[in-house]
């Protein structure tokens, strides 16, 4: 008897510690299982929050967005174009060809001159290119030539923008000097001699990185106002990449027209002739004031654009 209490409390322990270790379990797989069913439920709520939200686009949007991907395409492609307008050119000409392609510029540009009122360019006036023209001028370097062809085409093509802009004199062009001879100095021709004529000196190297490359020149003119605005909206508008660096003005001074002993019909019998104002007029509101401009100008070339 006392043996079959014994097995009896034995079985009932073991089957409280199995009843045990089944609650333990289930208790862990029930927390588990809680901790899932949060985890799904903050998920659901943030998936259903994002939902209300409507991310994605709506029709218009969709029409907005596809014009604006044409556009930045346009307009990409019409940047890359004008950059080639501007990059170096492929072929390098000869010494001789330069100096030809060099006296047909100064040639077309001297008519351009001469088709605006009053004496734009005064004579024997190089375009900044004063030692590859005229009778004593030399033949430039082979070595220097493509890089003064790229000069060349820059100062053209402002040069031409100039003009256009009706300006009432352009005195000095100077551009970078990297060609002179080994026995020259560099500033005889730069900024040495600008300084002595009082006029406009560009630095003696360019701009140069790995992307890009620059040439620095420098132009002095005389203009108005508006034509001082028409040339600086000009060079902001040239296919080229023109950065206007510095800029200095200063007005002309203009002295009064000294009044003749004797007017016309005046003699010393007669009483003088009195002028009207507008024969005293010599000047006023209606003559545009005359500047003196010196303007430093870089413009860049991208390679392999």
């Amino acid at each position: 008897m006392k043996a079959r209490k014994i097995l009896i409390a034995v079985g009932a322990g073991i089957a409280f510690l199995l009843c045990l270790a089944g609650f333990v379990v289930a208790y862990r797989a029930y927390a588990e299982s809680s901790k899932i069913k949060a985890t799904l439920g903050d998920t659901a709520r943030e998936l259903e929050k994002i939902y209300n939200e409507n991310p994605f686009p709506n029709s218009t949007n969709v029409a907005v967005l596809r014009s604006d991907t044409v556009w930045t395409t346009n307009w990409y492609q019409s940047l890359v174009g004008e950059l080639r307008k501007a990059a170096l050119p492929n072929e390098t000409p000869s010494s001789s060809g330069f100096k030809q392609r060099l006296q047909d510029a100064s040639v077309e540009l001297y008519k351009k001159a001469a088709s605006e009122e009053g004496k734009v360019l005064p004579d024997g006036f190089a375009f900044g290119f004063d030692r590859y023209l005229g009778s004593s001028s030399h033949m430039p370097k082979p070595e220097n030539v493509r890089r003064l062809t790229v000069q060349l085409l820059m100062v053209e093509a402002i040069t031409l923008e100039i003009l256009d802009s009706h300006v009432t004199e352009l005195s000095r062009i100077e551009r970078d000097i990297f060609d002179g001879d080994s026995g020259e100095t560099p500033t005889a021709t730069g900024r040495h001699h600008a300084a002595a004529t009082g006029a406009v000196a560009a630095p003696v190297a360019g701009v140069a990185d790995s992307r890009y490359a620059g040439q620095h020149f420098a132009f002095a003119f005389t203009a108005d106002e508006k034509a001082l605005a028409e040339v600086l909206g000009r060079l902001a508008k040239m296919p080229m990449f023109v950065v206007v660096t510095e800029l200095k003005i200063d007005r002309v001074e203009r002295g009064l027209r000294q009044r003749p002993e004797k007017v016309a019909g005046e003699t010393e019998k007669t009483k003088p002739v009195v002028l009207s104002p507008s024969q005293r007029m010599v000047s006023g509101p209606e003559i545009a004031t005359q500047l003196k401009i010196q303007m430093q100008v870089d413009v860049y070339t991208f390679e392999g654009v």
